[in-house]
């Protein structure tokens, strides 16, 4: 299921899904998880996911090395998380749909 490390990082929509604030660290050697930073958002939580991701930031291709890490990590399939905010920004908002 979920780690205990995106908890202060998520919550729940109305629909039941599991949304996750994740800060994106593109161009970095290998994609991990570096920890939970804090963040100055308007969204429920206030701590965000800090994720280092071996992509670069153009072309989408960040947004696909996040997306397949997650899916990886939470082993979940990837069409089950989406991107519902932050495409062109470094703090996104991923679905998860479990």
């Amino acid at each position: 299921m979920i780690p205990l490390i995106t908890k202060p990082c998520s919550w729940t929509d109305k629909a039941g899904r599991i949304l996750v604030l994740i800060k994106v660290k593109p161009n970095a050697k290998n994609t991990k998880i570096q920890g939970v930073v804090d963040v100055n958002t308007l969204y429920p939580t206030k701590k965000a996911l800090l994720v280092a991701v071996a992509a670069q930031a153009e072309d989408n291709k960040a947004n696909k090395e996040l997306i397949s890490f997650l899916s990886k990590e939470l082993k979940i399939k990837k069409d089950k998380i989406s991107l519902e905010h932050g495409e062109k920004n470094r703090l996104k908002v991923i679905a998860l749909n479990i």
